[in-house]
């Protein structure tokens, strides 16, 4: 588990507050060879699993909370999966976006 002080967890935190740019870093890194199938599946699997669910932590009627809990979920993965990846990978494609 990542300390807090560590530069690669600063690194996804930002990742994940910025959408636009996460979003496009996921779709290419899910399009990209030198990403492994399992990670991959693991990634959309466990994401589909959890949206299809009909339980949550919070049922969706608790104004506010019933979201936060789908997104913080959904974040959780979208980290995973990124900090699967080699790292080479990842910044390649941050530079890119740049």
């Amino acid at each position: 588990m990542p300390s807090l002080q560590s530069p690669g967890f600063w690194q996804r935190m930002r990742l994940l507050l910025n959408l636009p740019r996460s979003t496009r870093l996921l779709y290419a890194l899910l399009r990209d060879n030198r990403v492994p199938i399992v990670n991959k599946a693991l990634f959309l699997g466990l994401s589909l699993m959890y949206l299809l669910w009909p339980l949550d932590l919070f049922p969706d009627l608790i104004p506010l909370l019933g979201e936060l809990d789908d997104i913080t979920v959904i974040l959780f993965l979208i980290d995973r999966f990124v900090a699967s990846v080699p790292n080479y990978v990842v910044y390649e494609y941050l530079d890119r976006f740049e």
